[in-house]
């Protein structure tokens, strides 16, 4: 018996000894400096008054670079999803290395930017805004200060899921700023959701009123933002020990994002568990359960009597895919159960200036292997950094996918006229392009060979652009 008790504790104490994790208890710069690494913090203000914390990493090699990157995270996350990989596998080092100037942005409400000019952040108020607040205020204001610091025109922008959604938002809502993107970088795009097949938030799709509103009795409107408690409900429930991490790696993030045992770091759990979620407004999960619900990419639903007051309109106006003339370069997964691939498509048709579609080249790479995979590098970043070297170059001319459907048959404000802006950079090259009789696929949708030469009619474009 006494060997049995013996054995029963040698058998927990094997799951209940914890291992030490530097980046779980430290701040993103912190993080950022403890490997050996230059990092600035700055403060951005918005239009409507938010704080934003955003993090800057110097690069670290000599090399002469044209535009920063910078580099937006998801929904419940922080810039801490860039950097929690570490120098081998996480983006923003990656980029750090290659001599480029990296931007790691922060959207309003979470744990980094939890400050206004005068709301409070316990306050409704505060926390009254869903991804169209973010995409129309924070994304603008981030981008003009880090072209204000680095004196750039323009900057190459990738994101992550929701850090995709928001800039659709921002370029359909405010298309002046399409001209200050060299491209961007959609990881796991996310627009249309009404395909998605995460069981866990298809099930709470229909309580998404219902959660808002007992959320704003409680929390004033705040949802899952971090604090004492949140962080002590992340160590016992996912962190604890062994045991713990598993069911939380089978029954939450796998139920969520997609299943992958094999890529998966379940390693980085204690850490990704440290920082996220990091925060956002009820408001915002209930526009992703509206788009949901109504096949669209669409501003929030207020109801009829709220849509006429606020639009003008009985139904929300549609976001204007057409007006995003920004290259745009895709790379997504078929495992992914928040970016399906029928979603991605769908957004993917409606783009105009579209550099091509890429698809990982693993069957079961999830929604967050794009930032923990064990093999990101080789799966996904390589590819990535590729691009971007490409891109950034001073000689590099766009060569657009116009083998894929264009579909812009609905593509329209059902409240708003359309914006169109014929002094743009991107309208000047797309009106050009399109006099000429021939179609010029730039890349075909799932083969990224940024390195095709462009052909003579897209040559003949550029150059008729910055001689005329």
């Amino acid at each position: 018996m006494n060997l049995y008790f013996s054995i029963c504790i040698l058998y927990q104490l094997q799951f209940t000894t914890s291992t030490f994790f530097p980046d779980a208890l430290l701040s993103v710069p912190k993080i950022i400096k403890r490997h050996n690494y230059n990092c600035e913090t700055h403060i951005v203000k918005t239009e409507d008054g938010y704080l934003l914390e955003i993090h800057r990493i110097q690069k670290k090699q000599n090399i002469v670079r044209n535009h920063p990157v910078f580099l937006q995270h998801g929904i419940l996350a922080s810039s801490a999803d860039w950097v929690i990989g570490g120098p081998k596998n996480a983006l923003a080092y990656q980029l750090s290395d290659q001599g480029f100037d990296v931007w790691l942005g922060n959207l309003r409400g979470n744990t980094y930017s939890r400050s206004h000019i005068s709301l409070d952040p316990e306050s409704q108020e505060f926390w009254d805004f869903s991804f169209h607040e973010i995409g129309y205020y924070d994304v603008p204001a981030t981008i003009d200060y880090i072209l204000e610091q680095t004196n750039k025109e323009q900057l190459i922008y990738v994101g992550h899921s929701m850090g995709t959604c928001i800039f659709f938002v921002m370029c359909s809502t405010r298309p002046e700023y399409n001209d200050k993107i060299r491209t961007q970088i959609s990881l796991a795009p996310i627009a249309f959701v009404n395909n998605m097949k995460s069981v866990l938030l298809n099930s709470l799709v229909p309580y998404a009123d219902k959660i808002n509103k007992i959320a704003n009795l409680f929390t004033n409107g705040a949802f899952l933002p971090q604090n004492a408690a949140s962080k002590l409900v992340s160590k016992y429930l996912c962190g604890e020990n062994m045991a713990n991490a598993t069911l939380c790696k089978k029954f939450i993030v796998y139920e969520i994002f997609g299943e992958d045992p094999v890529e998966f770091n379940a390693e980085l759990l204690p850490i990704i568990l440290a920082h996220n979620p990091a925060g956002t407004s009820t408001k915002t999960l209930t526009h992703f359960a509206q788009e949901f619900i109504s096949g669209n990419f669409q501003q929030y639903d207020y109801g009829s009597e709220g849509n006429i007051k606020k639009y003008n309109c009985v139904e929300p106006p549609l976001y204007s895919l057409s007006s995003v003339i920004a290259p745009v370069l895709f790379y997504h997964a078929t495992n992914d159960l928040l970016s399906d691939p029928k979603d991605v498509m769908e957004l993917y048709t409606r783009l105009p200036n579209r550099l091509g579609k890429h698809l990982i080249n693993y069957e079961r790479f999830n929604h967050v292997d794009f930032l923990y995979s064990r093999n990101v590098t080789r799966l996904l970043y390589r590819s990535v950094l590729s691009s971007i070297k490409h891109i950034d170059s001073s000689f590099w001319i766009p060569y657009f996918d116009r083998k894929t459907f264009f579909n812009n048959t609905i593509d329209y404000n059902r409240c708003e006229k359309k914006y169109k802006n014929e002094q743009s950079l991107w309208y000047k090259l797309m009106s050009y392009v399109r006099k000429t009789p021939e179609l010029h696929p730039i890349i075909s949708p799932d083969d990224n060979e940024l390195g095709n030469k462009p052909n003579e009619t897209m040559l003949n474009a550029w150059d008729h652009i910055f001689n005329e």
